[in-house]
């Protein structure tokens, strides 16, 4: 994979990881499906490169302790339901990507 190649992977996977972190907070769901609900749609609108940095966001998301893997369902870990339903901090944002 060439250097431009792995920047655009790279820009990729934090925007799904993003992603995911805000359908948690948009859903207030503790668990979604990757394949079923709303997230499940939304993931079959991605494009090609945002498909294929989904499996490394999750992964990234898993070693950030945020985030587990159960089957074909991504669950939120406590400190992650912490971060992502915690109140907003100063300036607006949530304190979590």
């Amino acid at each position: 994979m060439g250097v431009v190649a792995q920047e655009q992977m790279m820009d990729a996977t934090e925007h799904v990881k993003r992603d995911l972190v805000h359908f948690f907070r948009t859903y207030k769901a503790p668990t979604l499906s990757l394949h079923v609900g709303p997230l499940g749609t939304h993931i079959r609108g991605y494009k090609t490169l945002w498909k294929d940095a989904l499996q490394p966001a999750i992964d990234a998301l898993v070693n950030e302790g945020l985030m587990e893997r159960h089957g074909s369902k991504i669950a939120l870990t406590e400190h992650g339901k912490e971060g992502v339903f915690a109140s907003k901090i100063a300036g607006g944002r949530h304190p979590l990507p």
